[in-house]
C-alpha cells in the first residue's frame, strides 16, 4: 500500500493524472484492510496535489472517492497520543 501511494504521487508529479488516479484508487480500496498511517499520510498528500488539478476528468471523478475514504478512515486521535 505504501509503495502504491508513492507511485501515485510520482505519476501525479509527472503529469500522468490518469495513472495517478488509477493507482490511487487501488491504494484507497485497501484502506479498509491495511491501517497504515504512513500510507494514509501519502494519500493526504496525493489528495492535496490532485485538488490543484481538478480540471482533469480523471481527477474530478476520483478525488471525491479519495477524500471520502480518507475522512472515513481518519484516526480518532492523532498518532502518539
Amino acid at each position: 500500500m505504501f509503495e502504491g501511494a508513492w507511485l501515485a504521487l510520482g505519476r501525479s508529479a509527472r503529469g500522468d493524472l490518469e495513472a495517478a488516479c488509477a493507482l490511487g484508487q487501488v491504494v484507497t480500496d485497501r484502506l479498509d484492510v491495511v491501517g497504515s498511517p504512513r500510507s494514509a499520510a501519502l494519500l493526504h498528500q496525493l489528495a492535496a496535489d490532485l485538488r490543484r488539478r481538478q480540471r482533469n476528468t480523471h481527477v474530478r471523478s476520483f478525488l471525491p472517492t479519495l477524500e471520502n475514504a480518507l475522512t472515513q478512515h481518519a484516526p480518532s486521535a492523532p498518532p502518539g497520543r
